[in-house]
């Protein structure tokens, strides 16, 4: 499933359930062993709400022992809106037995076959205006250095899938009281409002999976000048590729998902 198709599956969804089970399929399609939606936002709970694909035992493991509260991926996630590898942070290691709470849940994960995963946080704001925080976890079962390598060529685009598929869980969740819920940047950042019209048109098609030659022949330009709008694109918001500047312009709000 390339990422056209992947986003059209996530928009098509009515459901949650329907949304959990393509999600499925698209972490499955990258090599991810299972994933997680939690949401991180109620920091005083020992089981806030979460659905997924992961072990139960694993899930008992994790909210038995209370993990959350020392979990490193959830304590960096509140704190950021950037993907990241779990072999990316840095992890307390203790001399003899006594083991930090992330040295704990990471041994917890490895235990039922979880060796590493990418992270991916997400803060938006509700129907009522209140900010919510959540993470949608990918768990890997194979050599980190795969994922490492997969990283590599695909994380852009999985950040772009995944902004669509939050997206699609706070709208559905969103109707049935009657409001909606949009994805919202918690560092916002008005000094990057400096994109064009143009250049934010060339983005958005570039989110929905069209190449430059596309996007020429849909905006009737050149193929040169939609390369030149994306390269003005990419140095303005301090990207380094066409699909980081139309990540990072979702995440500030000057395109919609």
């Amino acid at each position: 499933m390339d990422l056209e198709q992947a986003i059209a599956a996530v928009e098509s969804c009515q459901t949650i359930e329907a949304l959990k089970e393509t999600l499925r399929r698209i972490s499955e399609d990258y090599g991810f062993a299972a994933f997680n939606f939690l949401d991180t936002g109620a920091s005083h709970l020992d089981a806030p709400f979460f659905t997924g694909t992961l072990s139960r035992a694993f899930l008992d493991d994790y909210i038995g022992n209370k993990l959350i509260h020392v979990d490193p991926c959830v304590f960096r996630a509140r704190r950021s809106n950037v993907p990241f590898a779990w072999s990316d942070l840095a992890i307390p290691q203790y001399k003899g037995v006594r083991k930090s709470g992330a040295q704990k849940t990471m041994d917890c994960a490895d235990d039922y076959g979880y060796r590493d995963g990418l992270v991916v946080p997400f803060h938006f704001s509700d129907h009522l205006g209140r900010v919510n925080s959540s993470v949608i976890a990918f768990f890997w079962s194979d050599e980190s250095r795969k994922l490492r390598f997969l990283l590599s060529r695909k994380k852009h685009e999985i950040s772009i899938i995944m902004i669509y598929w939050a997206q699609r869980a706070a709208d559905l969740v969103g109707e049935s009281f009657r409001g909606g819920a949009r994805i919202a940047p918690v560092d916002f950042m008005p000094e990057l409002q400096t994109l064009t019209d143009r250049e934010r048109d060339v983005l958005s098609w570039a989110a929905r999976g069209k190449t430059a030659k596309d996007t020429a022949d849909l905006m009737r330009v050149s193929e040169m000048t939609v390369n030149t709008h994306i390269r003005n694109a990419i140095a303005k918001l301090g990207a380094n590729s066409k699909t980081h500047a139309t990540t990072k312009a979702i995440y500030l709000g000057l395109i919609n998902p």
